[in-house]
């Protein structure tokens, strides 16, 4: 294998390398990083390394401490030991030849001696590549370098086993289509339509974690419609329509503002209802139903100064995205927006500061009442005025409560 970005990862890895070859066991680097070596991308010192052995898990643990400046064993169990080396984490990981129940969302885990068997076990055979240590030999059983060349999305085996395996492959395959542009396989289009109930058993939040890398990638469009038409997308966001799909690619690789747009025409209460499902956080829920609400109201022109003042105060710091998401909406958001601008750049500073002159504690000593809704009410009645007049003095705020409470 001849890669200009090889050879520097061989040399950072030969402490590792000389390790197992001491123990006479073979090492290979995997995964994601075999793939973007063949696609010439810079392996950057933040970039953890997989590793495959055919060493067992005491094995790797044992041959890998006097070398590690830590190691982490969350993932022991499925034959996993990770480890911190010379400011690089690695994750190294005894050959498999695992298969899931068809009840389960957790592999059988059972090990192999060979490399080509573990190879077998992977998503995709754009995945399912290796390269031998410390030879630098690319190991690839299934034509994953071709596929690469060629643009194509395949499975080593068969789609039906492979997703069977782990019907979460069939979301990452929306998401390699997006991320590297490319055509799936008509077998495995047909195994995703086939096998969509088998998605049941996959966690709410592996599929989230699976839907934001989604979202993030260049163009989402193309993967977004391979869920759709598959009846995939359906199992979590039935409610989204394909039209929405258009829009997600002109804006910021931002997950939760993506999915802000996806969401824009659900109704607000199934849309959180589909949020707090897919295990998002309630911060995470926040900005994404304040990003829909802001941009809904955008489309009712809150462009004169009292209805801006309340927009202002209401949205915050999710103006911008709101009106990215508006945009999605309706060809006049743009005059509607540079509408409302203007009446910023005119009220200026004054919206920098909405609290009020007078506090609770003084309402109730102005009006001779005692803690409760009136109090509330009388601020709420302040508030209003606010956005109404815009500021005002702590005297013009006594003035307004004693004509109201005389009302």
């Amino acid at each position: 294998m001849t890669t200009t970005n090889l050879p520097p990862l061989l040399r950072e890895t030969e402490q590792i390398t000389n390790k197992f070859l001491d123990a006479n066991k073979s090492l290979y680097l995997v995964g994601g990083v075999v793939r973007d070596l063949l696609l010439g991308r810079d392996i950057t010192a933040n970039v953890d390394l997989d590793l495959t052995t055919d060493a067992l898990p005491d094995e790797i643990k044992q041959i890998v401490s006097p070398i590690a400046e830590n190691l982490w064993l969350s993932g022991e169990k499925f034959g996993t030991i990770g480890i911190h080396h010379n400011g690089r984490a690695y994750e190294i990981t005894t050959h498999r030849a695992e298969s899931y129940d068809l009840d389960s969302r957790k592999p059988q885990v059972t090990y192999s001696t060979d490399i080509n068997q573990d190879l077998s076990r992977r998503d995709f055979t754009i995945n399912a590549m290796a390269i031998s240590l410390p030879e630098g030999t690319l190991i690839d059983p299934f034509n994953g370098q071709e596929d690469l060349q060629q643009g194509l999305l395949r499975t080593p085996l068969t789609p039906q086993e492979s997703f069977s395996d782990d019907p979460l492959r069939m979301l990452r395959a929306a998401r390699f289509i997006a991320a590297y542009n490319l055509v799936p396989d008509s077998e495995l289009i047909t195994a995703v339509g086939v096998l969509g109930d088998r998605f049941s058993i996959v966690s709410a939040e592996r599929t989230l974690g699976e839907f934001d890398k989604l979202l993030q990638a260049p163009q989402p469009e193309q993967g977004l419609h391979l869920l759709h038409d598959s009846g995939l997308l359906r199992l979590f966001l039935p409610e989204v329509p394909p039209e929405r799909f258009q829009h997600i690619s002109k804006l910021p690789a931002d997950p939760n503002l993506r999915a802000a747009a996806l969401l824009a025409t659900t109704p607000s209460k199934v849309c959180k209802n589909r949020l707090r499902e897919l295990r998002y956080s309630k911060e995470r829920i926040t900005v994404i139903c304040r990003v829909i609400e802001g941009a809904k109201s955008i489309l009712d022109d809150p462009s004169g100064e009292s209805d801006y003042r309340r927009w202002y105060h209401q949205i915050g710091e999710y103006r911008e995205r709101s009106y990215q998401i508006a945009k999605t909406l309706s060809d006049e958001a743009l005059q509607i927006w540079e509408e409302m601008e203007s009446t910023r750049t005119r009220l200026a500073e004054e919206l920098d500061d909405f609290s009020l002159p007078i506090s609770g504690d003084e309402v109730m000593e102005l009006l001779q009442i005692e803690e409760g809704r009136s109090v509330g009410e009388a601020m709420e009645y302040l508030q209003e005025q606010r956005f109404e007049r815009g500021p005002f003095t702590d005297s013009d705020a006594r003035e307004m409560l004693r004509d109201w409470w005389d009302l």
